[in-house]
């Protein structure tokens, strides 16, 4: 049913792939763990808990520089701008997951 690619032999994953073409079903099959890395949900929470602190951070030395307890007004302009920019990301990031779900839905099947 379905041919062997050349070059495919060290790819993950693609003992299932066969074992569904032997009759197996989707419901038996898990995610393969064979890059070692993190998963997706991981890495996004990781990515928007790292932004959250960053504007934490910067918020913190707004107030104490409108306290006047910090002089460092360039470095929480950056500190500030720095936030901004990840939390900009973070937003095109969500834009783009729900594009790409949106996309999914309207693939006929």
């Amino acid at each position: 049913m379905i041919q062997t690619v050349e070059g495919t032999a060290g790819l993950g994953g693609t003992e299932k792939i066969s074992e569904l073409t032997r009759g197996g079903s989707l419901e038996e099959t898990k995610p393969s763990d064979a890059v070692g890395g993190a998963s997706f949900d991981q890495v996004l929470g990781n990515f928007v808990a790292e932004a959250s602190a960053q504007h934490q951070t910067a918020a913190s030395a707004a107030d104490a520089v409108a306290r006047g307890g910090l002089d460092d007004i360039h470095g929480t302009m950056l500190a500030l701008s720095k936030a901004d920019i990840e939390l900009r990301y973070v937003g095109a990031v969500r834009n783009k997951i729900v594009d790409a779900f949106y996309e999914l839905w309207r693939m006929q099947v």
